[in-house]
């Protein structure tokens, strides 16, 4: 069930969801939507989107251990999917690492 914190977070979101290379249509926002790997964002675009969704709930960013996400081997990322921030955003702190 969508609730009123998922649509907000997904829409904070939302900026930085580009067009497919393939198909120039925008990939579909779900919680298993990841930031790193399906959006394919870098570290930067990252670390800018967190923020912003952290900002807008009057959150510390620095929770967040970033190099599990963008590791120097991008092989060894663990996924940054949409519903961790959303269930942080619950909980009001980051949730994961």
């Amino acid at each position: 069930m969508v609730d009123a914190t998922q649509t907000r977070v997904m829409a904070l979101i939302e900026p930085w969801n580009g067009r497919s290379f393939l198909s120039f249509r925008k990939r579909t926002l779900t919680p298993e939507t990841s930031l790193n790997l399906d959006m394919k964002l870098d570290p930067e675009d990252a670390a800018e989107c967190l923020q912003n969704v952290f900002d807008a709930f009057e959150m510390d960013s620095d929770q967040v251990t970033f190099s599990l996400y963008y590791p120097e081997d991008p092989h060894e990322a663990i996924p940054l999917t949409v519903g961790m921030l959303i269930e942080s955003v619950r909980a009001r702190r980051w949730c994961y690492d």
